[in-house]
This record gives structure tokens, C-alpha cells and sequence, in this order.
């Protein structure tokens, strides 16, 4: 049995909802964000988007194989 595609697929999942939780928490923090905010969450924010790109990239990579 060939598991690439159902990692290709598992890995898209994933990344989307990553991604999807990257924008929800930046849109909840520019609501809701002030001095007690971590200073490290910018960071946070492009290390979970960079995470879901490279998600994608991976399952689309591994469908088209």
C-alpha cells in the first residue's frame, strides 16, 4: 500500500488548520492585545504561519510525487 497520499492528505489538514489558527489568534490579538501581551507572540505569529506554509508544501509535495 502506497501511504503517500493519505500522508500528503494528513499534512494538508494540517497545515490548513494551522494557518487557520495563525489568523485567528492575530485577529483576536489586535482586538484584545495590551500591556500584559507577551512580546514574543509577533514571533509566535510567523513561526505558526512558517510552520503551515511548510505543512502545505509538504502535503502538496507528497501528492504530486
Amino acid at each position: 500500500m502506497n501511504w503517500l497520499p493519505i500522508i500528503g492528505i494528513l499534512m494538508l489538514i494540517i497545515g490548513v488548520f494551522q494557518l487557520s489558527m495563525t489568523i485567528k489568534t492575530f485577529k483576536t490579538l489586535k482586538v484584545e492585545a495590551n500591556h500584559s501581551t507577551s512580546v514574543f507572540m509577533p514571533m509566535a505569529l510567523w513561526s505558526g504561519a512558517l510552520m503551515g506554509i511548510v505543512f502545505l508544501a509538504v502535503g502538496i509535495g507528497a501528492l504530486l510525487v
